[in-house]
């Protein structure tokens, strides 16, 4: 999968993408050069992390993202 085919999935899906990938036996460099990413770009402006062969999505997105995560207070600035 290229870089923007995976940038454009929802967040579920780059989770599967990911996992499936994993449980076919590919090691976590290999996936990360498949999908033209790095390890901090995943995890800072993705919000996935690897952990014992499995990634998992973090609660809430760092600031390395402009995606908003769901938690921000929208009536705070009226």
């Amino acid at each position: 999968m290229k870089r923007e085919e995976f940038i454009n999935l929802s967040d579920d899906a780059k989770l599967q993408y990911l996992n499936e990938q994993a449980a076919a036996g590919k090691s976590y460099t290999d996936i990360c050069a498949g999908i033209g990413m790095s390890k901090d770009e995943l995890g800072r402006q993705h919000g996935f992390y690897f952990v014992r062969n499995q990634f998992m999505k973090k609660p809430m997105k760092g600031y390395g993202t402009t995606q908003r995560s769901g938690n921000e207070h929208t009536d705070r600035f009226k």
